[in-house]
């Protein structure tokens, strides 16, 4: 079944304690009270409940809406805090922030204080991205993914933590990446064009981006417990997410990007996120026309007339039947994972949130989303499921590499003592050889991080950017230790000729 991209493109924890978590949270976890009428939904919660256990998904939760509120609820599991998941607990949402940042720029455009056709210049001078195609770029382009913004340009721009720029102050980075072509003639899902599109927001509105979309979306919606900016995530007291740590589950995932709401720092509870799923069903409600709402969850082209399988803000079809006809939007962020999806035919909508979500594992931690989706739809329950290989892998390598290039490091401080004491040089070859072996992992640290970043990896691959991060510092030292001795071994051969020739020279006549 098709997938969201992968982002692109993230802390550590005790060992210890991430395995007595994984025992506390791993069993069959309890069900929360639900509504008299769940029982055309029991399979559907048997086969989240199923996933949850072979995936070590602490926490979830969903619900199936219609037109007028949830139909059914349900919460399963223990949040970071270790405290029972009900409905009223908060989650990110991840990038099912899109189209409630979609909804929230066409509020604009329906009041005429924004364009979709109007040049992002228009709004933000000082946007440069692309050169001489910067004033083509549009409002629209921006919504369906189309303005040339490659993957690659996420992690320059987003999953900040702490001190954090505001978006408009962000875009000069975006300057130095190459277009993937120009405005209209190419997609690429990319969360920096919702960065930037928050930019033009806050342009227009004068305020942030996250008071702009809680008054003219979340709270007409009636999700009024939305998490938008750390301010309300403290307020809901968000608890953290888990990430696999080696393999194992913790509640490490905290933070969030302060003005990250428009494309991926969103959230709020269960019924939250049913709010926003009901108003779609009413095709946008009191927030939006029909007209625009069918306007966003219309497939968008390139400008040579090619369907993207995107509109503004929506992935539109992409799914294996019966999810051929739905209009939907996954989402992960660190630690998070969570899905709005409509079966327009069917009037119905299905949103669930999980609090266990990595990058690597992506495929078998969102899978029970998309199978929860088809069940609701009438498909039979799935039967195979990704498996976290991938993942697994990763890590192992990785770690293995560190452990490597430790016990290397510790070889090479031998040689050096060796040296010191006497011991021939080895052959420039060899020398050569751990040189080079030593400085692989620094190379592949540096590609990782100019496509992750710093605060990217440790976000979203805190244990495989550890490891390698511990591998590169262990190459590097084994390198110089390695040339270190190899120099000092050949310094010390002459003197020590010297000191027997005049040994030798010294000795009385036989």
């Amino acid at each position: 079944m098709p997938r969201r991209p992968a982002r692109s493109a993230p802390l550590c924890a005790a060992a210890l304690s991430a395995a007595l978590l994984l025992a506390s949270v791993c069993g069959a976890p309890a069900a929360a009270a639900e509504p008299p009428d769940d029982e055309p939904y029991a399979a559907v919660d048997a086969y989240v409940q199923r996933r949850m256990e072979e995936t070590g998904t602490p926490g979830s939760s969903y619900a199936v809406v219609g037109p007028d509120g949830p139909l059914h609820r349900a919460a399963w599991g223990t949040d970071g805090d270790g405290a029972p998941v009900t409905p009223e607990t908060p989650f990110l949402w991840g990038s099912v922030a899109k189209p409630v940042t979609a909804t929230a720029v066409l509020a604009l455009v329906e009041d005429g204080e924004l364009g979709l056709d109007d040049p992002v210049t228009d709004h933000l001078p000082g946007f440069g991205f692309g050169g001489v195609h910067a004033p083509d770029t549009t409002v629209r382009h921006l919504l369906a993914q189309t303005s040339g913004l490659p993957p690659s340009a996420t992690p320059v721009v987003a999953d900040c933590r702490g001190d954090c720029p505001r978006p408009a102050d962000r875009l000069g980075a975006l300057d130095r990446i190459d277009p993937l072509a120009p405005p209209g003639e190419e997609y690429a899902y990319s969360s920096a064009n919702y960065l930037v599109l928050a930019a033009v927001v806050e342009s227009v509105t004068g305020t942030s981006f996250a008071d702009h979309v809680r008054g003219a979306v979340l709270e007409p919606a009636g999700a009024d417990g939305a998490v938008t900016d750390p301010a309300s995530a403290r307020d809901r007291g968000l608890p953290p997410g888990h990430l696999p740590l080696w393999g194992v589950t913790a509640p490490v995932a905290t933070g969030m990007d302060p003005h990250g709401a428009a494309y991926g720092y969103l959230g709020g509870d269960l019924d939250d996120l049913a709010a926003l799923a009901s108003l779609y069903l009413r095709e946008g409600g009191d927030v939006l026309s029909a007209d625009s709402f069918g306007l966003m969850t219309s497939e968008q082209t390139t400008n040579d007339g090619e369907g993207i399988g995107y509109g503004l803000g929506w992935r539109v079809g992409g799914l294996d039947a019966p999810l051929d006809g739905a209009v939907w939007h996954s989402g992960g962020a660190p630690g998070y994972s969570a899905l709005l999806l409509l079966l327009p035919e069917q009037d119905l909508a299905l949103v669930m949130h999980q609090n266990n979500h990595g990058l690597l594992h992506d495929a078998a931690s969102t899978d029970v989303l998309f199978g929860a989706s088809a069940m609701l739809a009438g498909a039979p329950e799935p039967g195979s499921a990704p498996s976290r290989t991938v993942y697994l892998l990763a890590v192992a390598a990785t770690t293995g590499l560190a452990v490597w290039m430790l016990a290397a490091a510790v070889r090479a401080a031998a040689a050096v003592r060796r040296a010191r004491a006497g011991a021939p040089a080895p052959s420039p070859a060899a020398t050569v050889l751990r040189v080079v072996l030593g400085l692989l992992p620094v190379a592949a640290g540096a590609v990782f991080l100019s496509r992750a970043g710093v605060d990217g990896a440790l976000a979203w691959l805190p244990d495989v950017a550890l490891s390698l991060a511990v591998a590169a510092a262990a190459g590097a030292a084994s390198a110089v230790l390695w040339t270190w001795g190899a120099v000092r071994a050949r310094n010390a051969a002459p003197a020590q000729d010297s000191s027997r020739d005049r040994t030798v020279q010294g000795s009385p006549a036989s």
